[in-house]
């Protein structure tokens, strides 16, 4: 799990997230965190979290309710070397 490695909190935020759906098989998936547990998870401040999934709420890559997301856009396809 290589989530903490990434740079920004946006990157670590879809780099969990896209995990999360790879291992549900689905677009749909639930969490097993709330938003402070996920926060601590990424090692993010709670408020700078809840930014990061607004703004990616906004820009239409992903849609959530409570720990409930779908990714809205096509980040599942691997990346050349993975």
């Amino acid at each position: 799990m290589g989530h903490l490695s990434k740079r920004t909190l946006k990157e670590k935020v879809l780099s969990y997230l896209t995990g999360q759906a790879k291992q549900h098989n689905s677009r749909s998936f639930t969490i097993p965190f709330n938003r402070q547990k996920m926060a601590d998870y990424l090692a993010a401040d709670r408020s700078a979290l809840s930014a990061v999934l607004g703004k990616l709420k906004n820009e239409g890559i992903l849609d959530f309710q409570r720990n409930r997301f779908t990714i809205q856009k096509n980040l599942l396809i691997k990346k050349k070397g993975e």
